[in-house]
């Protein structure tokens, strides 16, 4: 009797197993599982879509702009766009303190926007003469570094060159939404030539330009926020340098002024509209790197930087 059913036993897994064989995989081939995708931040993926972090909490993040929203349910694996579910969220992790989200949300999101998002985030192309002078102004806005130039790298570990370009976005937003043009030298993990930056400002007629970046020092005590014009800048690049710095000044950051400096950087010098180049903070101190990369701090500095430039067009 015991034979009999040890052999009984031993058929159904064989049948089992040859069944399991037969079930489709849940990996497609070369298409990873959405556990396994690259991770970015939700900030960033914003910039991408043209849109803003409107909302964030555990349960709940909005992004959103004048046209579309799109929810993401983290603890509900939900995602959904103007009220139409998207998918699952798969993949999502908080790093020092920023949210991040499966890179393929992206297209999957963009997919599913009422406008092309490339209305909202065009990247640079030489511009045809009726753009030169839309009903703001033309503002470049330059992340430091980039791609294969990390920048410094901060006591926490992250590179200098994350923190630009979150920044940036937010600044670029924010401008936008206030009427402005804005281009940007990057909007992804790119490496672009220091001249390149500049001659993207020169090519565009720009108003002005902006270079966002982050410090560092072999001094782990040095702190603060820098902003720099060329030795030979005009007065226009220093009263815009003097109105941001003013407007960071006031932004209850936590991070100390070092004033406006001179100092020839090549983007500087190499760009013919009023330029700047503002330091943020120092990845070498332990406090300021841990604030640069908070999702408040760094929504103080972009709403700062970009009230000063609206500043210094308003009394221009």
């Amino acid at each position: 009797m015991r034979k009999n059913a040890s052999l009984v036993l031993l058929f159904a897994c064989t049948i089992l197993a040859a069944a399991g064989c037969q079930m489709p995989s849940q990996r497609t081939a070369g298409r990873p599982y959405l556990a396994d995708e690259e991770l970015i931040s939700i900030h960033y993926l914003a910039g991408r879509l043209g849109m803003t972090v409107s909302q964030e909490t555990n349960e709940k993040i909005i992004l959103s702009n004048a046209t579309n929203t799109a929810a993401i349910y983290p603890k509900l694996n939900q995602i959904y766009v103007n009220n139409e579910y998207l998918g699952s969220v798969g993949r999502i992790k908080k790093i020092d303190g920023l949210t991040h989200i499966r890179a393929s949300v992206e297209a999957e999101i963009r997919g599913k926007l009422a406008k092309p998002a490339a209305e909202y985030t065009p990247k640079y192309q030489p511009p045809v003469k009726s753009d030169w002078e839309p009903s703001g102004k033309t503002v470049v806005i330059d992340p430091g570094h980039g791609g294969k130039d990390p920048g410094a790298t901060s006591t926490h570990g992250f590179y200098e060159k994350t923190v630009n370009l979150d920044v940036a976005l937010q600044v670029a937003q924010l401008l936008r939404n206030k009427g402005h043009k804005v281009i940007m030298t990057r909007d992804s993990d790119v490496f672009i030539e220091l001249e390149e930056r500049a001659a993207i400002a020169n090519r565009s007629r720009a108003n002005i330009f902006v270079s966002i970046h982050a410090d560092s020092c072999a001094t782990s005590s040095k702190n603060g926020f820098t902003l720099y014009v060329a030795r030979s800048g005009s007065a226009s690049s220093t009263r815009l340098a003097d109105a941001i710095d003013n407007c960071m000044a006031q932004a209850k950051t936590g991070i100390s002024s070092n004033s406006v400096r001179k100092a020839d950087y090549r983007v500087l010098t190499h760009t013919r509209c009023p330029a700047v180049l503002i330091e943020l903070g120092y990845l070498s101190n332990y406090w300021e790197a841990k604030q640069l990369r908070n999702v408040e701090m760094q929504k103080r500095l972009a709403n700062a930087i970009a009230d000063g430039i609206t500043d210094y067009f308003r009394n221009r």
